[in-house]
């Protein structure tokens, strides 16, 4: 498996490469597509997956590949789930935090994992069972906390934001007045890493996709983060829901998640 990983860390710098092309460049309006109201792809978003795509083919002919713009191609126990470009918004308008993921699943769940963003200079990697790596580094294993007021937690919100505000409007509220602050950097990927990290101390999202999380969620597992669905149920790459943070800090998130003081419907119920 580290034989594996390091040419997955290649690919993914190579990705990289491609990517930074762009983000040196500028990306024009006209080069801009929209796959639906604010969900957008760029030329780089596709020539990064092509590229990914055929390494992968080329290193690990038999295995299937499971990619944000083309779909899955191949049917097998071994997938490669992978984004391209994961925070394309940010990209379109040059701001660094994007990333290529990169995560193989064996029978459904994440084995390895690659999150490297080349505008920062930012790589994390990590083999389920052992210690995750930050740029080559082992990463500390995450201390507990659990006084939410002194958090700093990242938050996502889907493309189904500007038809259903209400479904994200209650947890902003309801997070913002209990910590020290929220943030929102508008790639899940890296979002996992921060926890992973310690750089944050908890991050919760719906309305994502496994190429979102395979990645980042084996890196932060690994560095002791706890990782289930929005109501503390085992979390589901496949559901689009997580729920991460450090030790302490996710019972005190999944109690305001799951409160309900009335009897009425939960924060995790409306964001469902």
């Amino acid at each position: 498996m580290q034989e594996t990983l390091e040419m997955v860390l290649r690919i993914a710098h190579e990705a990289g490469e491609i990517l930074m092309e762009g983000h040196r460049r500028g990306i024009a309006p006209e080069q801009v597509e929209h796959k639906g109201a604010i969900d957008l792809v760029t030329p780089y978003d596709r020539r990064s997956e092509a590229h990914v795509r055929a390494r992968l083919a080329e290193c690990f002919p038999q295995d299937a590949v499971l990619a944000e713009e083309g779909g899955q191609t191949g049917s097998a126990a071994r997938v490669w789930c992978v984004d391209p470009l994961d925070g394309t918004t940010n990209f379109a308008h040059g701001f660094p935090f994007f990333c290529v993921s990169m995560a193989l699943l064996v029978d459904g769940q994440p084995q390895l994992g690659v999150v490297h963003a080349p505008a920062l200079g930012w790589t994390f990697s990590c083999i389920a069972g052992q210690k995750p790596r930050f740029n080559g580094e082992e990463m500390a294993k995450l201390a507990s906390r659990d006084d939410l007021s002194q958090a700093l937690l990242m938050f996502g919100c889907g493309y189904d934001r500007t038809v259903r505000p209400q479904r994200y409007l209650g947890m902003i509220h309801a997070f913002m007045v209990r910590t020290q602050g929220l943030r929102r950097t508008g790639s899940a990927a890296l979002d996992c890493c921060l926890c992973a990290r310690g750089q944050v101390d908890g991050y919760v999202e719906v309305h994502l996709h496994p190429w979102d999380l395979a990645a980042g969620t084996l890196i932060a597992r690994a560095a002791g983060a706890i990782v289930t669905d929005i109501d503390g149920k085992p979390f589901d790459l496949f559901s689009g829901r997580v729920l991460l943070a450090r030790p302490g800090i996710h019972a005190r998130m999944l109690e305001v998640l799951t409160a309900s003081p009335s009897g009425g419907e939960t924060l995790a119920d409306t964001m469902r």
